[in-house]
């Protein structure tokens, strides 16, 4: 069994290290991945073959895949990358299932996104392997008017509402019409590996349990399981 995670860090929209290139679809090809909670430090064996397969079909579609080697063998997990493999694979005995990390980079165009989350699909299908598909990253960031750095704006409740409404009625493809001024005043970093999601579920229907929305802090978290 595989997990593909997909990840995404947004700092007004510039270039982070997660990412290969301005509008690239980076793939991890590195054997392992991992990141530390605290101080305590996680590390997770990466599925090589699978990000191979996964380059070499988005390459022969024209999709901006790029390799992505990390640092010394290891691709670095931070943030909202990190946090759902710390309760989903770190609790599991060895040997655990495999990683495959992907940074969409947020000049990747919508609707490019959604076909690559069918091209997923269709790897995901042709490797004969279980797999599971983790899309995370925290929404608004803009909750919490004293927060130094990002300050408040009604955009993060009015775009974390729209995420959940499109989440509840199993219709991801309404946030394509998310405008690009409340992405930029909400601070939101969801919304494009979300959209590789509703392309693989567009490949492969399946019912969703929507199981909690909350703002912690500053900024807003969404956890559903998508399940055939």
């Amino acid at each position: 069994m595989a997990v593909t995670g997909l990840i995404h860090t947004q700092n007004s929209f510039e270039q982070r290290s997660l990412f290969r290139g301005k509008g690239t679809l980076s793939v991890g090809v590195a054997a392992h991945a991992g990141g530390a909670m605290g101080h305590v430090r996680e590390q997770f064996q990466c599925d090589e073959s699978l990000a191979r397969a996964i380059l070499e079909t988005g390459g022969a579609g024209s999709f901006p895949v790029a390799e992505d080697p990390g640092k010394h063998g290891e691709l670095p997990l931070v943030g909202g990358a990190l946090m759902p493999l710390w309760f989903t694979l770190r609790p599991l005995p060895l040997p655990r299932p495999r990683l495959v990390v992907i940074a969409p980079s947020p000049a990747v165009p919508r609707e490019t996104l959604v076909r690559f989350g069918g091209l997923l699909a269709e790897v995901a299908r042709d490797s004969g392997k279980r797999l599971a598909l983790i899309a995370s990253a925290d929404h608004g960031h803009t909750h919490d008017p004293n927060h130094q750095r990002f300050g408040y704006s009604s955009a993060s409740a009015q775009y974390d509402a729209l995420y959940c409404e499109a989440v509840t009625a199993n219709r991801l493809d309404r946030l394509l019409d998310i405008s690009e001024k409340m992405l930029v005043d909400s601070w939101s970093d969801s919304l494009w590996q979300t959209l590789v999601l509703a392309g693989a579920l567009n490949a492969v229907p399946m019912d969703v349990d929507f199981l909690s929305y909350a703002v912690p802090s500053y900024y807003g978290m969404v956890v559903a399981v998508y399940e055939p």
